[in-house]
Order: C-alpha cells, then sequence, then structure tokens
C-alpha cells in the first residue's frame, strides 16, 4: 500500500534538496576541507533547500499555526533580536568560516521545520513520514555504500592532505567527518525500520535492503557517542511500535550488524579509533575526547552572559577574556609555560608560544571552536533562553510523535542523544530540523488521502 501525501510540486523538490544534501562534495584538490565538505552544501542549503521549504510553506495555502509554530517563530525572534542589538557584526549573522551556522543557518533549519508542519498539516502524518521515509532510504544507501566502501579500502578520503577546516577521517564519506556520517545514518535509520512494517511487499524489498546498508554503515563508523544515541532509539522504537518488532524488520538489522562485524573481523583495520583501554593511538571507550574540557569551558562562559551569549564564535570569544595559566590548565596543559600570548582577536583561535618540561618550543593553538554539546552551544553563543526553545521543540516532537509516528520521535531521540557529544552542522542539520517538523504537527489526518494497491 502507499499514500499519496505530494500535495504540491514544491514537495517533491524539498524532499529531493534534503536527501542530496549529504551527499554533495566538490572533489577538488584543495588546502581546505570545507571546500571539498562545507562550501558545496551551503550553496544548496541557500540555494535550493531554502527556496523549496519556502515555496512549501505558501504552496500549500497559508502558513499553517499551532503552539510548536509559535515556540519556533519565538525562537527566529530572539536570535534575530540577538543578531541587531546585542551581537551586531557578520559572524553573529554567518558563524565562522568553517561552520558557516549563525543566524541565517540557523533560521532556515526553522523555517524547513516550519515547511514540515504545513505539509504535514495539509496531507498527514502517516502520508508524509512514510513518503519521506522511502526518499530518505534511497538517499541513505548511497550515503551508506561511501562509508561501506572505505570500510573496506576501496574508497580513500577526498581532501585527505588538506590542512584548513573541519579536518576530514576515514569512514566519513561525502559527509567527510565519521560523526557526522554516524549521526545522520543514526537519525534516518529507526525512521526506515518503521516505515518497513508499513509499505508493500515490492518496497519492503529494497527498504530491507536500504536497512542492511544503513546499519552496517552507522556501526563502521566506530563513533561512540552516535553508538549510544541509535542504540537508545532503535530500543524506543521497539519499546513503543509493535510492528516494528516483527521478524521482517529485525531480519535485515541483524543481517546489517553481522557485516558490520565480519568486517572488523576480516577487513582493513585502518582508521579504527577505539580500544578498551586506549592502546596506542586509538582512544579508550570511556575517554571524553577533551569534550569535558569544552563543557567546563562552556558553563564558564554561559555563567558570564546567560542571557546574551557570546556570539558566534562563542567559545574562542570567552576564551580570549580568559588569563593563559587559566586556558592551559582548562585544557589539560598543566606542565607548560607560556612564553607569550600571540596577538589574536577574539574571532580566531587563542594561541600560544609555549614551553615544555624538556625546553621544547611550541607553537599552539586551541583551535576548536564548538563545544561538542549543542544544548551547551547554544546557551554560550545566543544565550540561555535559545537553548531552552531548542530544547523544548525538540521534546515536544519526540513525544508528539511517539504514537502516530514512533519511528520519526525515534530518529528525533537518536538526534537529541547525539547532540550531547557532537555539534549540529549543515552536512545533514536540516534533515532533522524536517523530521522535527513533521513531528511537531504529529497527530494531523490529511482532508483526503487516496490509497491505492501497488505491487
Amino acid at each position: 500500500m502507499t499514500v499519496q501525501s505530494f500535495s504540491h510540486p514544491s514537495t517533491h523538490l524539498l524532499v529531493f534538496a534534503l536527501v542530496a544534501l549529504p551527499l554533495l562534495i566538490n572533489p577538488v584538490v584543495t588546502l581546505s576541507f570545507d571546500d571539498i565538505y562545507l562550501q558545496p552544501k551551503l550553496w544548496w542549503v541557500y540555494g535550493v533547500v531554502l527556496p523549496a521549504a519556502v515555496t512549501v510553506i505558501f504552496g500549500h495555502g497559508r502558513l499553517r499555526h499551532s503552539t510548536a509554530s509559535w515556540l519556533l517563530l519565538a525562537l527566529a525572534s530572539w536570535l534575530i533580536f540577538s543578531a541587531l542589538v546585542i551581537h551586531r557584526d557578520h559572524f553573529m549573522w554567518l558563524g565562522t568560516a568553517d561552520r558557516a551556522d549563525g543566524v541565517l543557518m540557523h533560521l532556515v533549519y526553522i523555517v524547513v521545520a516550519i515547511s514540515g508542519i504545513t505539509w504535514t498539516k495539509a496531507c498527514g502524518t502517516i502520508p508524509v513520514t512514510l513518503s519521506f521515509s522511502r526518499a530518505l532510504a534511497a538517499g541513505a544507501s548511497l550515503l551508506a555504500l561511501t562509508n561501506i566502501l572505505q570500510q573496506w579500502g576501496f574508497l580513500g578520503v577526498p581532501g585527505e592532505g588538506a590542512v584548513q577546516g573541519v579536518s576530514a577521517t576515514l569512514f566519513g564519506g561525502t559527509l567527510g567527518n565519521r560523526g557526522y556520517m554516524a549521526g545522520a545514518l543514526a537519525l534516518v535509520l529507526p525512521l526506515i525500520l518503521w516505515a518497513l512494517s508499513r509499505c508493500s511487499p515490492g518496497q519492503q524489498k529494497w527498504l530491507s535492503a536500504a536497512v542492511v546498508l544503513i546499519t552496517w554503515a552507522w556501526l563502521g563508523c566506530w563513533t561512540r557517542g552516535a553508538w549510544l544515541a541509535g542504540g537508545i532509539s532503535l530500543v524506543w522504537l521497539l519499546v513503543w511500535d509493535s510492528l516494528s518488532r516483527q521478524k521482517l524488520v529485525l531480519r535485515p538489522l541483524i543481517v546489517g550488524m553481522t557485516l558490520f562485524a565480519f568486517t572488523a573481523a576480516l577487513g582493513p583495520t585502518e582508521g579504527r579509533n577505539l580500544s578498551i583501554s586506549g592502546e596506542g593511538d586509538t582512544q579508550a571507550l570511556g575517554d571524553s575526547s577533551g569534550r569535558s574540557l569544552l563543557w567546563i569551558s562552556a558553563i564558564g562562559g554561559i555563567s558570564q552572559k546567560p542571557l546574551t551569549g557570546w556570539g558566534p564564535p562563542a567559545l574562542w570569544r570567552f576564551m580570549a577574556t580568559q588569563p593563559s595559566q587559566v586556558l592551559m590548565a582548562s585544557n589539560g596543559l598543566v606542565n607548560v609555560q607560556v612564553i607569550k600570548r600571540l596577538q589574536q582577536t577574539p574571532e580566531q583561535p587563542p594561541g600560544f608560544l609555549i614551553r615544555h618540561t624538556d625546553g621544547r618550543k611550541e607553537l599552539l593553538y586551541l583551535s576548536i571552536n564548538k563545544v561538542h554539546n549543542e544544548y551547551l552551544d547554544y546557551a554560550l553563543t545566543f544565550g540561555v533562553p535559545a537553548s531552552v526553545l531548542f530544547l523544548t521543540v525538540l521534546i515536544m516532537g519526540i513525544l508528539q510523535a511517539k504514537s502516530d509516528v514512533t519511528g520519526i520521535s525515534a530518529g528525533l531521540l537518536a538526534y537529541a542523544c547525539y547532540l550531547f557529544t557532537w555539534p549540529e552542522i549543515i552536512r545533514f542539520a536540516p534533515l532533522a530540523w524536517l523530521c522535527m517538523g513533521i513531528a511537531l504537527a504529529s497527530g494531523t489526518r490529511a482532508k483526503w488521502v487516496k490509497i491505492r494497491a501497488q505491487g
């Protein structure tokens, strides 16, 4: 059975634009990873995703008001007020060059979410979710294949050797970073599993193949935060959706896990970064990878400017106000002497000339500009009100969709857990915000639903 849910041509364009977004790269020889992974997606978001989302909103007749849409508009209003009144510079609007996640990008996210609300209210929650799930299955399968090829050594890292921007890693595929790849796949996997038991037999075959590939790639990212996020979301799906406990759904999930185990046992070991106790160059399973130090810095910054935030790049702006030795200690560098602090603007990474205990001198830059906890990052950058509004709409979406479209609820839960240890990035965030919009409008039934048998 399939349900007709595209009531306006712009909906086709929006779904295509979002599904294609994670796959876009510019495979050139360059010094900056961002030229390969970020810039093509940035142009695509502003040039295709945003116009399509706006057309969906107005193409369905009128803006659909609800409590959720008012909360989203409140978040947008706070961000615009912050950019116009509190932090009046281009970084506030555009963000740093390697992130491009200023107010403008967050406004795009909000528009995408509102388009999801509008589309769902016009066509019904279940028809919209099934249509979006099938499209996601096709796109996410291609995305997963880039990771699987890297697992077996058939595909390298595009741009390897570049020295600027957000570093690309093995198993990141077209998303560049393994953590981003794992987060995207953790988001879409429960949604596709939910749809699997609700489609025609013909569609179930290729959706099952998609689940196998996505599960294999999700685990093959070797990313602890995304493993945990995806695992929690799968438990949530199995607990609240009885249809997802069928063999039809569990079988491809188990096959994907088996293929990952086979690859882990017999495939190449290059790029594997985890071990139980952190032997060699690997990370221990319980190691925070420096995140706890970032979180402590963020909490210090939030306590100083809880209402207004610091504006992007918030972490660097806060660090610019801290004494050198405090920064060294907060970053775990206790056995070094700061010879000189380099003259940097607050929008640049703090730099130091340091001397180690053995007398060796080194130039050190604290180059990470995101907190790697999106809830703290919202508060540090835009103020606690922005963080509270974001968390509110996210939780509201998870809870509202739990009964009608548990797959969307589980996917958002995976995203919410993922954001505890990773930043929100434009390379796939618009997918999550459309899911949020659909979830916030869940329970809506179409005014008309045409159902026809289809093999």
